[in-house]
C-alpha cells in the first residue's frame, strides 16, 4: 500500500475517533481525553528515550515519568486548583534526576554529566511538559469546541499541506535541509487551508462566532499553521539526530506516535495564548 493510501486511511479512521471522544464524551471534564493524552505521552516518552539514549543507557529518571505531568496537571485544573501539583512534580523529578546523577556520574569522573541531564530533561519536557498546555484547554467553558478547533487545524494542515505538496510540490520540494520532501507549493497550500478552515469554524459555531471576529479566526489559522510546521520541523531534526526515519511503529502509516502529535505539542501553547489574547 502507498503512503497516500495509508495516510488516507488513518486520517479516516483516527480523526473521526479523536473527535467523537471530545465532542461525545466530554464527561468529567473530558477525562477520556486527558486519559488518551496521558496514553499518548507514555509512548511519546519511550520513542523520545530511545532517540535521547542508547540502548546500554539509562536516563536519569525512567522513560515513563513524564505521564505524572499531564496526569497531575488535570488533578490540578479540576479538583485542586489552589495548589500547584503541576510544578512541585516537575521539580521534584528535576531534583530526583540530579540526585541520582551524584552516584551515577561518579562512574565516569562526571564528564558527561551535563549531557546526560540535559537529555534527561529533555525526556521531562518533551512530549511530557509539552502535552499539559493540551490539558489546560479543558479549563475553557468552551473546552469542548476549543479542543475541537485546536485538532481541525493542526491535522488539517497536516493534511492539506501533504495533498498540495503531492499535487503542485515536485518542483519546488527541498527548501528546508532538515526534511527535503517538504515543498513550497506544501507550505502555502496548508497555511491557506488552515485559515479557511478556522475561518469556517468561527463563521459556522456559534459559540465561536461569539469569541472570535473573522479577522481573528484568519490570524488564528495562518499562526498556528506557521507553528505546526515549525513543530513537524523540529521532530524532524529530531530524528536525523537520532539517526532515525521514524520516532517508532505504533501508528500504521505514520510511524510513531511523537510523528503524529509534534505539531499539536507546538501549537497547543501558542493556541491558549491566541485564546486568552483575542477572545
Amino acid at each position: 500500500m502507498t503512503s497516500l493510501g495509508k495516510r488516507l486511511i488513518l486520517t479516516f479512521t483516527s480523526v473521526p475517533a479523536l473527535f467523537s471522544l471530545i465532542y461525545f464524551l466530554p464527561h468529567y471534564h473530558h477525562l477520556g481525553f486527558a486519559v488518551l493524552t496521558v496514553l499518548a505521552v507514555f509512548s511519546g516518552s519511550y520513542e523520545m528515550r530511545g532517540m535521547l539514549f542508547r540502548s546500554d543507557e539509562k536516563p536519569l529518571v525512567p522513560y515513563w515519568t513524564p505521564v505524572l505531568l499531564p496526569a497531575m496537571q488535570f488533578i490540578e485544573s479540576v479538583y485542586m486548583p489552589t495548589i500547584p501539583i503541576l510544578d512541585i512534580t516537575f521539580v521534584l523529578l528535576l531534583i530526583a534526576g540530579f540526585s541520582k546523577e551524584i552516584f551515577i556520574g561518579a562512574k565516569d569522573d562526571f564528564s558527561t554529566t551535563i549531557d546526560r541531564v540535559g537529555r534527561t530533561v529533555f525526556l521531562l519536557i518533551y512530549p511530557g511538559y509539552f502535552s499539559i498546555f493540551l490539558i489546560r484547554i479543558l479549563l475553557h467553558q468552551q473546552s469542548t469546541n476549543l479542543l475541537l478547533m485546536l485538532f481541525l487545524l493542526v491535522f488539517g494542515n497536516d493534511t492539506f499541506a501533504y495533498i498540495f505538496g503531492m499535487w503542485l510540490g515536485k518542483k519546488n520540494r527541498n527548501i528546508v535541509a532538515v526534511s527535503p520532501n517538504k515543498s513550497i507549493a506544501g507550505f502555502i497550500g496548508g497555511i491557506l487551508s488552515t485559515m479557511l478552515l478556522s475561518l469556517l469554524w468561527v463563521r459556522f459555531i456559534p459559540s465561536m462566532r461569539s469569541m472570535f471576529s473573522l479577522g481573528e479566526a484568519l490570524l488564528i489559522g495562518f499562526l498556528l499553521a506557521i507553528v505546526s510546521d515549525i513543530g513537524d520541523l523540529v521532530e524532524s531534526a529530531f530524528k536525523r539526530g537520532a539517526k532515525v526515519k521514524d520516532s517508532g511503529t505504533i501508528i500504521f502509516g505514520r510511524g510513531g506516535i511523537l510523528d503524529s502529535i509534534d505539531s499539536l505539542l507546538a501549537s497547543a501553547p501558542f493556541f491558549i495564548v491566541l485564546v486568552a489574547l483575542l477572545s
